[in-house]
């Protein structure tokens, strides 16, 4: 088998296309590889015979290379997780090895940043009401690790994200008239329905209370 490179031209801003072709017997197989710039130099490209060790790196290298490009293209939709990233460019049909590395290499070039990520999915989801319990699962789901959901949480509380507050609010929203239910039964629909929204049981009793309060009792 013998391996040809026969064509390197630009193909775009800091992209290269290198022509492959590969001679086995009487058959002729012909590919094109788009790497980076700064890959073509790296890997000392130029034209005429190649061994397979570098058609093999040309070849992994384009489609990490391709991966890249598509996470930048995904992010520019909105920020994720490098989890979520790497699922996502698998999800595109990326084989996993190739969608480890260019997510890394992504966020090594500063393109990608969980700890900022996190912090805004985390406010988009205050600004919903939701309680730390659900934020914690809802941001854990999106691949962050335990340090970034940490992270984010307690970057809420230190932005003045006041969570007792933030109950009773949700609370007053889903009562008809500002009102709490007569009806026990309505009232624990209500409880559960608080809680799922991520409030332990005595963020939500305390909320009860406070709503109460301001109507003299349950019952008026």
């Amino acid at each position: 088998m013998q391996i040809l490179i026969t064509s390197v031209f630009a193909a775009g801003t800091d992209e290269i296309s290198v022509g492959v072709e590969i001679r086995e017997r009487e058959t002729v197989s012909r590919e094109k590889f788009l790497i980076s710039a700064s890959l073509y130099t790296e890997l000392g490209i130029t034209k005429g015979e190649c061994d397979e060790e570098l058609y093999v790196n040309l070849s992994q290298e384009a489609r990490i290379y391709a991966a890249f490009k598509r996470g930048m293209s995904i992010l520019g939709f909105g920020g994720c997780s490098e989890k979520m990233l790497i699922s996502k460019l698998i999800s595109k049909g990326f084989d996993k090895e190739s969608a480890q590395i260019a997510a890394a290499r992504i966020r090594d070039k500063g393109f990608l940043c969980e700890q900022s990520n996190a912090r805004r999915e985390a406010e988009r989801c205050a600004a919903k009401l939701w309680g730390p319990i659900r934020i914690r699962a809802h941001l854990a789901s999106k691949g962050y690790g335990s340090d970034a959901v940490d992270d984010a949480v307690f970057s809420l509380e230190d932005n003045g994200v006041d969570f007792e507050d933030s109950c009773v609010r949700l609370v007053v929203s889903k009562c008809k008239a500002n009102k709490l239910p007569r009806d026990r039964e309505e009232l624990q629909k209500l409880i559960a329905s608080v809680m799922r929204c991520g409030y332990s049981s005595g963020q939500v009793k305390h909320a009860l209370a406070a709503v109460a309060n301001r109507k003299a009792s349950i019952y008026d």
